[in-house]
């Protein structure tokens, strides 16, 4: 009885043993990585942006520019028309599992050139996607914070840190310094820093608003206002951009990994501009200087 006693006890104790050094590891870990994917989950990331781009547009309505731009709220705001006939195409959000490989598959395709903003524990969480970017001859990478917050609801000490952090891990892979806000979204303190650290703060002429429209290809009238899409594209994602850019003749696109109508639309997005007489330059080359903050 004895012996079977010992032998139950040793059994437990090599169960508690495993546990601590081998399953718990690895659970915490799968925990640590569900808790990331949660964070940056297509559904929730899509209502902070409708959250953050209609409280955008309240606070133009109600405040002066000059009131905004000397408070330094929104970066992502280009003053200076695009360069005639010429596109900037920018991906946010990044890197994403299956989107990331058929975006380089697009630019490919067309051999045209793009820039992916990426999240900083994004990049730590999938290296080998950072790896099939870098080795792109028509790709470059931009720093979009470390965990993607709105740069507005946050303290300078908590600004610091996505910007501290980030910048260490992106120095390795990137000698690019561009930097683009999540949301747009900026502060006086944020710009010194970044520009006391060589970055130049990249915004967008053209917003896809990818993020608005929804799996039918639909946006409501509120999100329609808030991105600026027309009466008669409000159920076509794919004209919403072509008479954007047409409009504006040009210039920097923001686009998101994370969202289907991008990955959906662009290869006959790129065939369409390539018919219609746009050229594709990459952020970093001279006439694309001008843009920058």
């Amino acid at each position: 009885m004895q012996s079977l006693f010992n032998s139950a006890i040793f059994s437990y104790l090599k169960f508690i043993y495993l546990f601590i050094f081998t399953l718990a590891p690895i659970l915490a870990k799968a925990d640590e990585l569900a808790n990331t994917l949660q964070i940056h989950s297509i559904s929730e990331e899509t209502k902070s942006i409708k959250k953050h781009r209609l409280k955008k547009l309240i606070e133009h309505m109600n405040s002066g520019q000059e009131n905004l731009k000397h408070q330094c709220r929104f970066e992502s705001e280009i003053s200076i028309p695009p360069t005639q006939k010429k596109i900037y195409l920018t991906f946010d959000d990044g890197p994403e599992p299956g989107q990331t490989e058929h975006i380089l598959e697009v630019l490919n395709k067309y051999h045209v050139p793009a820039t992916f903003f990426m999240i900083g524990e994004k990049v730590e969480l999938h290296p080998s996607l950072v790896k099939l970017v870098r080795q792109s001859p028509l790709a470059s990478i931009g720093n979009h914070s470390w965990s993607h917050p709105n740069f507005h609801d946050i303290l300078e000490e908590k600004q610091v840190l996505e910007i501290e952090k980030s910048s260490a891990l992106f120095f390795q892979i990137t000698d690019q310094l561009l930097f683009r806000y999540p949301y747009g979204n900026s502060s006086c303190e944020s710009n010194q820093l970044l520009k006391s650290r060589n970055y130049k703060i990249i915004g967008w002429h053209i917003d896809s608003c990818d993020w608005a429209f929804d799996h039918k290809g639909s946006v409501d009238l509120k999100e329609a206002l808030s991105c600026g899409v027309l009466p008669q594209n409000r159920n076509n994602f794919f004209q919403h951009v072509i008479s954007t850019v047409q409009a504006h003749n040009g210039g920097i696109i923001l686009m998101h990994e994370i969202h289907p109508n991008t990955l959906n639309q662009l290869d006959a997005l790129v065939q369409k501009l390539l018919d219609d007489g746009f050229s594709f330059g990459i952020l970093g080359e001279d006439e694309s200087k001008v843009f920058f903050h």
